[in-house]
């Protein structure tokens, strides 16, 4: 009798079309999750900073983003999550969902990052009443990284100082502060051509300090 092999998925994206970032360099760490949907379920409000893939073993699971985009994943079908977007999980359908999730990271990292700011004080009101002003298209960490940087320029050392994380944090401060910052055009290196150096210092663009001057006057309203 010949095993059967079927190839669920291959691509370089996530299901929203986005380009997958790279895998990070040193220890590989993979974790395996089963999440189970009872029927009307939903997740809150996140975001992913490694990248991952599930297969829907049962149901069927519609992903739904903050601005609106959704796509619904049948049962047996695989899917490549976005990353770096904020979307949730939804189980619309008349029978309990399962799915694995696979995530490729490295010790230490927090692989999903949650919104509970973006959820409403009564969830049957969310869609009558949508908040009146969000600030983001960044997630908390990059807000807090931008508040951290202010209209000053700081070394890498300086920032996790301020940060509050320990040196040996350097790896998590690259991939869930420092590197989401940088791609999104919040944060610029002043020596673009010597990354590495110790000297090397992170000032916001003039983005970053449109997304500055938005935070801080979201915090006074």
């Amino acid at each position: 009798m010949e095993i059967k092999t079927t190839e669920l998925i291959r691509t370089s994206q996530s299901w929203d079309g986005a380009q997958l970032p790279d895998f990070p360099s040193g220890q590989a760490e993979l974790r395996v999750i089963r999440l189970d949907f009872p029927v009307g379920a939903k997740t809150g409000w996140h975001h992913h900073t490694v990248v991952n893939y599930g297969i829907v073993q049962q149901g069927d699971l519609t992903i739904v983003c903050k601005d609106g985009s959704e796509r619904t994943f049948r049962e047996g079908e695989a899917l490549v999550e976005v990353i770096g977007t904020i979307h949730r999980g939804e189980n619309r359908g008349k029978k309990p969902v399962i799915l694995n999730m696979f995530y490729f990271s490295v010790p230490g990292a927090e692989i999903t990052i949650q919104h509970p700011e973006l959820e409403p004080e009564n969830p049957k009101t969310e869609e009558a009443k949508p908040r009146q002003k969000l600030v983001p298209k960044a997630d908390a960490r990059m807000q807090k990284l931008v508040l951290t940087l202010g209209n000053v320029s700081m070394t890498r050392r300086e920032i996790m100082d301020r940060l509050g994380l320990k040196q040996g944090s350097r790896r998590i401060f690259i991939y869930n502060y420092f590197k989401p910052a940088v791609e999104h055009g919040y944060v610029k290196l002043l020596m673009g051509h010597k990354p590495h150096v110790p000297e090397q210092a992170y000032r916001l663009t003039t983005k970053g300090l449109d997304l500055l001057n938005e935070l801080l006057s979201y915090s006074e309203e």
